[in-house]
C-alpha cells in the first residue's frame, strides 16, 4: 500500500436482547463530518495517546481521572474480536480498525454525547440492512457487512465460540488450471483463520471471482498477478454475498474502476451499485468467455460460473472448469449462516453437472 498509513481504531458493535433477537446499536455520524458523513456506524474511533493511560483506555486523560474517582475499569476481557477492516489506499483519512462485540451491562442505556454522534439507535441487523437497501440508512461497507455475519447470530456467546479470529496464514498462489489461478486470501470476511479462494480468470483480461479479503494484502497480490501476466482485472464476479466471499470487492470496484457482478438479489445487501446476471448471462469481460448457471441452495443469489467447455469459451487445455462456490458444501470456517434451501441446493448440483458434465469443480474454500 502507498500513500497515507492507515491509523490504528477499534470499533465496539454493542449487541442486546430485543423483542424479535438480538439488536445491534447504531450511532448517526453528522452529514459534516470529512470521514464517513452521514454514515450510520458502530462506536468507535482512532487510537489516542491517552488510551495508553494506565488507569484505563479512554479517549482523553480528564475521562480516565473520572473513571478512576468512581473506581470504574476498562472490561477487556467483555470485548470479544472479530474482524479486522484496512481503509483501502488513495484516501485522504485511512484507519487501521479492529471490530470487537460486547454487550452492555443488564439495564444500561447507551448515552453517546459529542460532535461526532447525531442520534443512536438499536436495530436488528437484517433490518438495517433492509433499511439500507430501501435507501433509508446509509452504511459504508464494514458496517453492512457486519451486521451480514451477525444477521443469523443468537447470542454473543455463539459469537465467541464460532466467529472469532484464528491463526492468520498466508497466502497461497496457485495455476489450478489453464487460464485459472487460485488466490487463497487468508482473511475472508476480514476474519483471520477465515480462508477463502479467489480466482483470477483469463490470460491477460481478467475477471477476479470471490476477492473475500478486505485487509488489503490479498487484494494487492491479485492486482500484482494480473500485472505480472501482462493484463489487468476487468470485472468482480461473486459467487454469492456473504462476507467471506465479496468483503474485499467494493475497494477493487473503486480502485480499478470496474463493475461487480452478482446473481439475482445478491446486491441488496451491498452498499455500493452492482450488476446482476443469471442464467444465460455470457460474462466476456475478460479474454475468456464463461456461462453463468443460477444455483441457489447455500444462498438464494448463488451462482456457479463453467469456463472453458465451448469453441466461443477460447478453450482452455485443461479442459472446463466449473467454479462452484460453496455448492460443494464446503463453507466459511467462522461464520454463522442462514439456513440453505436443500432442496434447492440438490436441485442446483444436478443442473450444473448436467450443464458441464465432467467439468472439474473448483471451490470457495480448501485446496
Amino acid at each position: 500500500m502507498t500513500g497515507v498509513e492507515p491509523s490504528p481504531a477499534a470499533t465496539v458493535v454493542l449487541l442486546r436482547d430485543g423483542a424479535a433477537g438480538l439488536e445491534a446499536l447504531l450511532t448517526h455520524r453528522p452529514a459534516s463530518m470529512a470521514f464517513a458523513g452521514d454514515m450510520h456506524v458502530f462506536p468507535g474511533g482512532r487510537v489516542d495517546t491517552a488510551d495508553a493511560d494506565p488507569r484505563i483506555a479512554a479517549r482523553s486523560a480528564s475521562c480516565a481521572s473520572i473513571a478512576e474517582a468512581l473506581d470504574l475499569r476498562l472490561r477487556t476481557d467483555a470485548l470479544v474480536p472479530i474482524s479486522r477492516w484496512v481503509t483501502p489506499p488513495g484516501l485522504s483519512r485511512r484507519f487501521d480498525a479492529r471490530f470487537f462485540v460486547a454487550a452492555p451491562p443488564e439495564g444500561a442505556e447507551a448515552t453517546l454525547l459529542g460532535d461526532e454522534v447525531v442520534a443512536t439507535a438499536w436495530r436488528r441487523p437484517l433490518d438495517a440492512l433492509d433499511a439500507m437497501a430501501d435507501g433509508r440508512l446509509g452504511l459504508w461497507l464494514p458496517t453492512s457487512t457486519t451486521l451480514q455475519q451477525l444477521a443469523f447470530v443468537r447470542s454473543l456467546e455463539e459469537v465467541r465460540h464460532r466467529m472469532t479470529p484464528g491463526r492468520l496464514g498466508g497466502m497461497v498462489v496457485e495455476e489450478t488450471a489453464d487460464g485459472v489461478v487460485r488466490i487463497e486470501m487468508p482473511a475472508g470476511g476480514g476474519v483471520a483463520g477465515q480462508p477463502v479462494n479467489a480466482y483470477l480468470v483469463g490470460r491477460r483480461s481478467f475477471v477476479l471471482v470471490d476477492p473475500g479479503d478486505p485487509t488489503g494484502d490479498a487484494l494487492d497480490r491479485a492486482v500484482a498477478e494480473a500485472t505480472a501476466r501482462g493484463g489487468t482485472i476487468r470485472a468482480i464476479a461473486l459467487t454469492h454475498a456473504d462476507p467471506d466471499h465479496a468483503a474485499g470487492a467494493e475497494a477493487l470496484r473503486e480502485r480499478l474502476g470496474i463493475p461487480v457482478l452478482v446473481g439475482p438479489g445478491g446486491g441488496r445487501h451491498l452498499p455500493y451499485p452492482t450488476v446482476e446476471i443469471g442464467n444465460g448471462t455470457v460474462i466476456d469481460d475478460g479474454d475468456l468467455t464463461w456461462r453463468v448457471v443460477e444455483t441457489p441452495g447455500p444462498r438464494a443469489d448463488h451462482l456457479a460460473f463453467v469456463v472453458g467447455d465451448d469453441d466461443a469459451a477460447a478453450g482452455l487445455d485443461s479442459g472446463p472448469v466449473v467454479l462452484a462456490g460453496d455448492l460443494d458444501g464446503v463453507r466459511g470456517a467462522r461464520s454463522v449462516l442462514g439456513p440453505p434451501d436443500d432442496d434447492a441446493w440438490i436441485r442446483s448440483e444436478a443442473r450444473l453437472h448436467a450443464v458441464a458434465p465432467g467439468a472439474r469443480w473448483l471451490g470457495g474454500h480448501g485446496p
